[in-house]
């Protein structure tokens, strides 16, 4: 079955140096992906950029399998910060992520602080971030943000929003020209969007992401993997791509565990054909600029 995952992506993995341990590090991450002749895979830290990691994989690597760059916009890096997403733009990150760990409906549904994601926390920070009743410099930043985020075609990811955030925050980002907009992992407890909300997202033209990390024991209010399988077919395989967001001591190695819940996939009736657009078509829609349609800055 490996030649499931040959020229596949996966837009959402951790691996150290990370500040809780991962199940591997980066060049044994990039090892295996050469092995299993992977098109791509997303590092994503909560914490940090991963844009210079990145970079010197790939010349290791030499691109055989590309490996792509992140930032989260939590409190490490001051959360709706527009010098950190500047800066992050400017050395190449491909994906901007609203605020996870440090999102005020991440505190509600999984706390602050605590497995699985234990990250750097303090007091001030314990209400975390709302897209909702924020000041008037926060919606500035926030504006500007998404004219970075457009100007540079990056991707924005929703991050760990509620769902009520992140439909208003694509809407926004539409009116500033964000072209590639992605719902992380939208079935995951943490965020729990709704088929209906999904479907909505998709038709304002945004992907739809389901991780794999959703149904293990790892994750909080673990769903089964039956329930993805429903969303998707609801929302339709054309708008969703599916991911590992593995990386947790507990759980497989990425790459093996992305080839085994694909595995489990078709044994719930997805084609390989069905696979193909959601492992390698749309993700690489969302994740390959299109250097035609880059802006200058």
């Amino acid at each position: 079955m490996k030649h499931l995952l040959e020229g596949a992506y996966d837009i959402h993995v951790h691996a150290s140096p990370d500040v809780i341990p991962r199940v591997m590090d980066l060049i044994q991450l990039g090892k295996m992906a050469l092995e299993y002749k992977m098109g791509g895979i997303l590092i994503k830290d909560h914490t940090t950029s991963t844009t210079g990691r990145v970079y010197v994989l790939n010349h290791l690597l030499k691109n055989k399998c590309h490996f792509f760059s992140s930032l989260a916009l939590n409190a490490p890096v001051g959360f709706i910060n527009p010098s950190a997403v500047e800066s992050a733009l400017r050395s190449g990150t491909d994906i901007i992520y609203f605020p996870t760990y440090g999102a005020k409906n991440h505190i509600t549904k999984w706390g602050l602080g605590k497995p699985p994601t234990a990250f750097p926390v303090n007091n001030y920070d314990k209400n975390g971030f709302s897209l909702f009743n924020r000041s008037e410099k926060a919606k500035y930043d926030l504006n500007d943000i998404l004219k970075m985020i457009a100007s540079y075609d990056a991707i924005l990811g929703t991050g760990h929003l509620s769902p009520a955030e992140s439909l208003e925050l694509i809407e926004l980002a539409k009116r500033f020209g964000v072209r590639r907009i992605v719902v992380t992992h939208a079935s995951e407890s943490v965020i729990g969007m709704s088929p209906e909300q999904q479907k909505k997202a998709a038709s304002m033209g945004a992907m739809i992401e389901h991780s794999f990390f959703a149904v293990t024991n790892s994750c909080p209010g673990k769903i089964r993997l039956e329930e993805i399988g429903d969303q998707i077919r609801y929302v339709g395989v054309s708008s969703c791509i599916l991911s590992s967001d593995f990386g947790q001591v507990k759980n497989f190695p990425p790459v093996e565990g992305f080839l085994y819940y694909l595995e489990k996939m078709m044994n719930l009736g997805f084609s390989d054909e069905e696979l193909h657009i959601m492992i390698h078509d749309n993700p690489r829609k969302l994740i390959e600029k299109n250097k035609n349609n880059m802006a200058m800055h």
